[in-house]
């Protein structure tokens, strides 16, 4: 959904170390390369067409998949929210990697948000969007204009991992 301003931050705030102790209990193997094979990242899915975590299209019926436990935090996050979720994932950066600029203008933008939900990060990680870049903190939440061409850049030497739900 195009937006009057490249980023909005949003008035709900999570408990980052309980997210982070979800994502660590997560297999290595629930990790997958990024679904349009940007070097360096990594995603799990946790809401996906049929809930099939190796599914990343966008049309279709969205479920839970096996890598997102009803009893979670996780879980408990995306409901917070009270809107209907889309396809979710946990994005992962390598250090010194970014996202790669990019816009999503697809349909499936006309009427969604991307809720971002910062878990593992520092202070060097910049989320750029437009002209502008912000530091998102961990367990803060936040929406951004996708029609912007957007990035996000980790210059350190830690992964940096965000709850993203689409709405």
């Amino acid at each position: 959904m195009q937006l009057s301003q490249p980023f909005v931050e949003l008035p709900f705030r999570f408990d980052a170390e309980r997210l982070r102790r979800d994502v660590e209990a997560l297999p290595d193997d629930a990790w997958r390369r990024h679904p349009t094979g940007h070097a360096g990242n990594t995603a799990v899915s946790l809401v996906s067409v049929g809930g099939d975590h190796t599914d990343d299209s966008i049309g279709g019926r969205q479920a839970t998949t096996t890598w997102l436990r009803p009893d979670s935090y996780l879980a408990q996050t995306i409901g917070a929210f009270g809107v209907p979720v889309g396809r979710t994932r946990l994005m992962r950066i390598d250090p010194g990697a970014e996202a790669t600029a990019h816009f999503d203008v697809h349909l499936y933008w006309f009427d969604r948000v991307r809720i971002h939900v910062p878990i593992v990060t520092t202070d060097d990680v910049e989320f750029q969007c437009g002209d502008t870049s912000v530091h998102m903190a961990p367990g803060e939440s936040w929406v951004f204009d996708t029609f912007r061409r957007h990035n996000v850049l980790n210059p350190g030497d830690c992964h940096r991992v965000h709850l993203v739900v689409d709405t």
